[in-house]
């Protein structure tokens, strides 16, 4: 079980042990985003997980968020990387085809 350090707020006031946590889990997972998160969604990703984890070490359920809402299933990935790449070529291809005189009608 997680016992939370003793710590206080900006005022001096001592925290909670449910401040703690979360304290703990949001500094830990701002850290992970390199501070690119949304204050209100993380706070309502807190509010979600703390029933679940409030047992666990914070930090370490941050770190577990983290990596599931960033992962990606690895055949998604290849897909997209060969969409992206289909699109370079059709826009390399667009002005080359486009001064091109064929038999084809024009779009």
């Amino acid at each position: 079980m997680w016992t939370p350090p003793d710590s206080h707020d900006e005022l001096g006031h001592p925290l909670t042990a449910q401040e703690a946590w979360r304290r703990a889990f949001h500094d830990e997972f701002h850290e992970l985003a390199d501070g690119a998160v949304d204050d209100d969604w993380l706070h309502s990703i807190c509010d979600a997980i703390y029933p679940l984890a409030l047992d666990g070490e914070p930090r370490r359920a941050a770190k577990l968020v983290y990596v599931t809402l960033t992962f990606e299933m690895p055949e998604f990935l290849e897909t997209e990387i060969a969409a992206r790449e289909r699109n370079l070529r059709l826009k390399a291809v667009g002005p080359w085809l486009a001064r091109c005189l064929g038999p084809w009608p024009p779009r």
